[in-house]
């Protein structure tokens, strides 16, 4: 039991995700009702007052010294990866609302936590990957809205203002992130003894957007047919295998040392769930409709699930390789 009890600990996220998809499903009323009120707009907000107290800056500094590494790296995961990602999503044959949620996730930046924890594995420069996390998430509050415009934009797909929707993610992630930020220099002792009990309810507040837009969807849901979603998943692991192939051969031309090609590789071919989640959480309900935005949250989650998966066997080999 206690061993179960440790397993669901550790791999919470990827088995909550998978969790609230079957409940939202199975029984969508608790979820449609939950999404009838503000609960989203606290959900997001927790997920970045926690990724704001547990956010270590102190080794950004040495980072900075490696500008190859860190001016390609910024300029694939804020602008080369989305528009790559973006038109390989439009040419997966799967219904266009599958195709949509991938292009969306491919707009956004570098993952927030498991990319540092993966080039730590993989023996990679972990502060050149902080910096790529903080950099790509703080500047991508501001890019993501005209990249996102730009990329479904022009492929028709959905008409947004790029504005409107930067002033929502100023609000919704880069306000609580400040303050999450602000909390961390005044109660580091304490953030530093409940780690744990923080990084659980960041995952938790995860885990119940995707739980709302899956009830609320759940009779559309109920019509994809399997085959569908084995085209999604494997889109989704074609896509951020691209991104890999992609930034191996640039960071090699670029002649960077092992460690710092190894961060590169990881960070600019991942992206992250929470900010994609809330993204669509914000896109208007003119443009989206609820239903509409349960289906696109399903390749969000499912690449996720994929890169991480990809991801943690490379960094496992890497782990093997010296760094020099």
């Amino acid at each position: 039991m206690t061993s179960v009890l440790d397993f669901l600990r550790r791999q919470l996220l990827p088995v909550g995700l998978l969790s609230v998809a079957v409940v939202g499903l199975v029984w969508p009323s608790p979820g449609r009702a939950m999404g009838q009120l503000p609960t989203q707009y606290i959900a997001v907000s927790a997920i970045f007052v926690c990724a704001g107290l547990l956010l270590r800056t102190d080794e950004i500094r040495a980072a900075f010294r490696a500008w190859r590494a860190t001016t390609w790296g910024v300029l694939s995961i804020l602008f080369v990866t989305p528009v790559v990602g973006g038109i390989l999503a439009f040419h997966v044959p799967m219904e266009p609302t599958f195709q949509l949620g991938l292009a969306l996730f491919v707009c956004m930046p570098t993952t927030l936590s498991s990319g540092i924890a993966l080039t730590t594995q993989a023996k990679g420069n972990a502060a050149l990957a902080l910096l790529l996390t903080v950099v790509t998430n703080l500047a991508g509050i501001f890019t993501i809205p005209f990249v996102l415009v730009a990329v479904l934009g022009t492929l028709g797909q959905v008409e947004l203002s790029a504005w409107d929707l930067l002033g929502k993610l100023c609000l919704s992630i880069l306000l609580p992130l400040l303050v999450g930020r602000w909390l961390r220099c005044h109660l580091l002792s304490w953030i530093d003894k409940n780690r744990t009990r923080i990084i659980l309810l960041s995952n938790l507040a995860l885990i119940s957007i995707p739980w709302m837009k899956f009830s609320e969807s759940s009779d559309r849901l109920a019509t994809v047919a399997v085959s569908n979603l084995l085209i999604l998943v494997v889109a989704g692991l074609v896509v951020h295998a691209t991104f890999l192939l992609l930034n191996t051969v640039v960071t090699k031309l670029l002649r960077l040392e092992l460690a710092q090609r190894k961060a590169v590789v990881l960070m600019a071919s991942q992206k992250t769930l929470p900010v994609a989640l809330t993204v669509l959480a914000l896109i208007p309900d003119s443009a989206l409709s609820a239903d509409v935005k349960g289906l696109i949250a399903i390749p969000c989650i499912t690449s996720h699930l994929g890169q991480i998966f990809v991801d943690a066997v490379i960094a496992t080999r890497w782990s093997a390789t010296p760094t020099g």
